[in-house]
């Protein structure tokens, strides 16, 4: 069995990344945590993770600048969130994709399943359909 992929959370709140961990790790998911952009580019580059969601607004804005960073490893997609709408920029800086916070939880992994492809429906298309 391989090993779950690794989600990076980049998030400037502890209460917002902890609740984003559980709920990644509930669905199978190996989860980092990095708080500033220090530790967030230490972790990047020593655990090549599959999927990064970044908070553009940490650190006074050094998200967008990580989120382009990040986002040009090919091996790695990026999803970005902030309380503001910028995802227009997000997706300009690269990212696979934007959620607007407060994060729902079924967006997050949805999200997460999306860039990764494996969400339901990437999963179908490339199976038989099921009979009932």
């Amino acid at each position: 069995m391989s090993n779950p992929p690794l989600i990076l959370i980049v998030e400037r709140d502890q209460y917002a990344a902890d609740l984003e961990e559980y709920f990644l790790r509930t669905e199978g998911y190996d989860v980092a945590i990095a708080l500033d952009p220090v530790q967030a580019r230490l972790q990047f580059r020593e655990r090549s993770p599959a999927v990064v969601v970044i908070d553009l607004l940490i650190s006074g804005g050094a998200g967008f600048r990580l989120c382009a960073e990040f986002a040009a490893n090919e091996t790695t997609q990026v999803l970005a969130v902030a309380a503001i709408d910028s995802a227009d920029e997000a997706i300009h800086l690269g990212a696979a994709g934007f959620l607007r916070k407060p994060l729902e939880p079924l967006a997050l992994v949805s999200s997460v399943r999306d860039v990764l492809g494996t969400s339901a429906l990437t999963r179908q298309s490339t199976r038989t359909p099921l009979s009932r």
